[in-house]
């Protein structure tokens, strides 16, 4: 989980700002602040999924919380199937996300000399 939430705030920042960047190029608007709420809105959306998925994941393991420590042993595999599963499902699901975001290296350095040209130099 760490690995995830460590790329996840690593690399979003950079790819926001990047998307900032292109969607000032094309409509002459900085809204890094829309783009910013939406960014966290949608990670907050995601917790709540999360722990709804949650839930829902462990009825359909046969979880029976009147078991106490006797939960039967398909319970018990299909807890760790998805406690294995899902996470790499996701990560597999995440990675491809960023392996194919439409703006490279060198296309966020076009597109900074573009704006850089329209509006002049970045200030350190």
């Amino acid at each position: 989980m760490a690995f995830g939430l460590g790329g996840l705030f690593t690399l979003m920042g950079s790819m926001i700002a990047d998307v900032c960047d292109l969607d000032e190029l094309e409509t002459g608007a900085r809204r890094e602040g829309m783009f910013g709420s939406i960014y966290w809105w949608v990670v907050k959306l995601g917790m709540a999924l999360a722990l709804a998925a949650g839930g829902f994941l462990l009825n359909a393991t046969g979880f029976d919380v009147e078991l106490n420590g006797n939960q039967a042993e398909q319970t018990i595999f299909m807890m760790r199937f998805f406690d294995v599963a899902i996470p790499i499902l996701t990560s597999v699901l995440a990675l491809w996300a960023v392996a194919t975001f439409p703006i490279t290296e060198a296309r966020a350095h076009e597109i900074r000399v573009a704006l850089e040209q329209r509006r002049g130099e970045a200030s350190a």
